[in-house]
């Protein structure tokens, strides 16, 4: 008796971290940190406005925003007397939004982009 309210707590306590299918895993600012800024050029765009904020660190300021639309997968009944019917899951807006200013290390004008890495990010 024991072993089965172990095993149904261990069950019940694993399934709270089981993410659901619908929800959406977005891309935080903070997840470009330690990686080159031409990365984050890549995902989002040009920077609006670049800086040197002293002689080592230079500011990309970044607004952006992207909106995707999920769903739509198709599913099917099935109705033993009638058949299958195909239908789809809804469709859902989902927009992403990252704003604020990203600081690499770079000492001198002739580091490339790829070189520059990100070691802070201050959101707005």
């Amino acid at each position: 008796m024991r072993t089965l309210f172990v095993t149904l707590a261990v069950v019940i306590g694993t399934g709270g971290c089981v993410p659901i299918a619908q929800e959406t895993v977005a891309l935080s600012c903070s997840d470009y940190i330690g990686k080159p800024i031409s990365a984050r050029i890549a995902a989002w765009g040009p920077p609006r406005t670049v800086y040197r904020i002293d002689p080592i660190q230079v500011g990309y300021v970044f607004e952006s925003k992207q909106t995707t639309f999920i769903g739509g997968e198709p599913f099917y009944t099935v109705n033993y007397l009638i058949g299958a019917d195909k239908h789809r899951t809804p469709i859902r807006k989902v927009t992403t939004t990252c704003s604020g200013v990203f600081i690499v290390r770079a000492p001198s004008d002739a580091i490339p982009a790829n070189e520059r890495i990100v070691v802070d990010v201050i959101s707005k």
